[in-house]
């Protein structure tokens, strides 16, 4: 996703950008775990899913390769367990179905680190934040894994960006690099709170840093941390590689066994110290979408699967391969419905009235990105629409964002222009009642602006402006549009977040919530950090919870209870 340093090259500073960032919809680039859970043999789901994992007859393993830990995954939170359970002095094996690691945003919450308050985040509260996001999971998340992340958040991004050489920090009053591939950070927001009780729906927190730079995800960042493993002379790497089976012994998990894809033999690799499952999420498994998060599953065509990850036989990737091997030896999935990552990005959302295909107005329109593209899927049809008058520049810098609007889809901006609205309603294809309807919604809306109160759902008065003044324009959304995964207008789909149960270590639970000797999972395989929904209040949450249990789990499995 091209955000900042399109606004950069068109002219908006950037404080200025930033301060458009937190104003508008922030842009993006388990069971109870406290109480014993419903075996698999009740509910079935984990049992049927286990059943997946393969019998490998001992002739078909063609060797066997010994290490202390072996990964299973290289994305941000494999990379940072590879690299921290190396330099705690493990001979590490990491294991990768694709043929490289993989990465893709650039976002992760970071604060109360002196590199947070160099970038202008203010220190933090932990308890608030994880109270938050409890709050709106619905208490269904486990409170210490997420308070964990939280508490270590900050001293993990600083390890894990410490490994990349020459890293310039930008402050809030700092420009942008001229230079395409300087790697920088910089902070999503600053210069004041991002929640005013009584006017702000969405209570957002300022934690979040950003790497720019590059193709603008974080990928130099995450290769240097794989380089700094390697030098350790304690890592190596496999590719093309996918885990296929657990193996255990004496109660605890012993080993892992691979399929080469290059050539279809099968490599058992040894754990003395244990295994970490870090391989994540399962968006393109049909059958565990369908159990646990039948949502998605329901309305699979309005979703844009975004992870482009597949290995070296163009099949995809993220097939929930860490769940089902934990599963296998004892693990459990967090309860359904799982949490799910989606979302659909709208110009300067809760500035403008929003409509459904009736021509009705349907929410408040000051939600985040996420939380809209959930009221969306409820709305009769796959398109919605924004309508705006010629005073919008009055309430929002529209010309300044017109270049990032223009850079996504088929690099319009709005979908019809009218001197009236039943003409604007007429060229958005409304006719008969939804015409009426639409002309009525927004003559209601009026109305409330006029009254200073919005009745219907409550959006703060400030941000409640009349469509009054010609010409007026719409901009369409459509969730059947899936023009490509750069394009955060479709509704896109980045990953799914349900994974074992663990506790604060990483390590996976049984079902009496004890710890199954010798297994960890962290990133997407690991439950009890998101259940249920996404919270959009952090930004870059999903990052640092793995990058923090990644670093966290890899000094565990190799110092047990001194490393914590």
């Amino acid at each position: 996703m091209k955000t900042s340093c399109q606004v950069a090259k068109a002219g908006v500073t950037r404080r200025g950008f930033l301060g458009l960032a937190a104003a508008s919809a922030v842009i993006a680039g388990s069971g109870i775990a406290g109480c014993s859970p419903a075996k698999p043999s009740e509910t079935g789901a984990d049992a049927e899913q286990a059943q997946t994992v393969p019998e490998i007859a001992e002739s078909e393993i063609k060797e066997t390769k010994e290490a202390d830990v072996v990964v299973v995954g290289l994305g941000v939170a494999g990379v940072a367990a590879m690299r921290s359970a190396a330099e705690a002095g493990a001979h590490v094996i990491a294991v990768e179905k694709t043929s490289i690691a993989n990465c893709r945003s650039n976002m992760f919450a970071a604060f109360n680190c002196d590199t947070a308050r160099k970038l202008g985040i203010p220190d933090t509260d932990p308890t608030e934040i994880g109270n938050e996001l409890m709050t709106q999971m619905a208490h269904r998340a486990d409170y210490r894994v997420i308070n964990t992340w939280l508490k270590h958040c900050g001293e993990a991004f600083e390890w894990y960006t410490g490994a990349y050489k020459d890293l310039l920090l930008l402050g809030p009053e700092d420009a942008f690099p001229e230079n395409p591939d300087q790697i920088y950070l910089y902070a999503q927001s600053v210069g004041g709170s991002t929640y005013r009780p009584g006017i702000d729906h969405e209570h957002l927190f300022e934690a979040c840093c950003c790497v720019g730079g590059g193709d603008e995800t974080h990928r130099p960042i995450l290769e240097a941390n794989i380089e700094k493993a390697l030098e350790t002379g304690n890592a190596e790497t496999v590719f093309d590689s996918p885990a296929v089976k657990l193996e255990t012994k004496d109660g605890k998990v012993s080993a892992v066994v691979c399929k080469n894809l290059q050539d279809g033999t099968y490599t058992r690799y040894t754990a003395s110290k244990g295994v970490i499952l870090a391989s994540g999420d399962y968006s393109y498994n049909d059958e565990m979408l369908q159990k646990y998060a039948p949502w998605v599953y329901a309305h699979k065509d309005n979703y844009l699967f975004s992870h482009e990850g597949m290995d070296c036989k163009g099949n995809h990737a993220s097939t929930g391969d860490g769940q089902k091997l934990g599963i296998s030896v004892g693990g459990h999935l967090d309860i359904a419905p799982h949490a799910i990552m989606a979302h659909i990005f709208q110009f300067g959302v809760e500035n403008f009235i929003e409509l459904n295909e009736r021509g009705e107005r349907f929410c408040n329109e000051d939600l985040s990105m996420t939380n809209i593209a959930k009221v969306i899927l409820n709305q009769p049809g796959s398109k919605v629409f924004q309508i705006i008058d010629a005073k919008a520049n009055d309430y929002y810098p529209i010309d300044e964002m017109l270049p990032m609007m223009r850079s996504y889809g088929d690099g319009e901006t709005y979908s019809a222009e009218a001197d009236t609205l039943e003409e604007l309603a007429a060229k958005l294809g409304f006719d008969n009642d939804a015409a009426s309807t639409f002309v009525a919604s927004i003559e209601r809306y009026n109305e409330l602006c006029e009254k200073g109160h919005d009745d219907d759902f409550g959006k703060a008065a400030e941000k409640m402006h009349p469509i009054i003044e010609p010409p007026f324009k719409a901009v369409t959304y459509d969730t059947l549009k899936h023009t490509s995964v750069e394009d955060v207008s479709c509704m896109r789909l980045l990953v799914t977040m349900g994974g074992l149960v663990t506790d604060t270590n990483a390590r996976v639970l049984d079902d009496d919530l004890n710890p199954i000797q010798g297994l960890y999972a962290v990133g997407n395989v690991q439950g009890g950090r998101f259940v249920d929904d996404y919270p959009f209040s952090l930004s870059g949450a999903s990052h640092a919870a793995a990058l923090t249990y990644g670093y966290l789990a890899g000094e565990h499995i190799v110092n047990g209870e001194t490393a914590e």
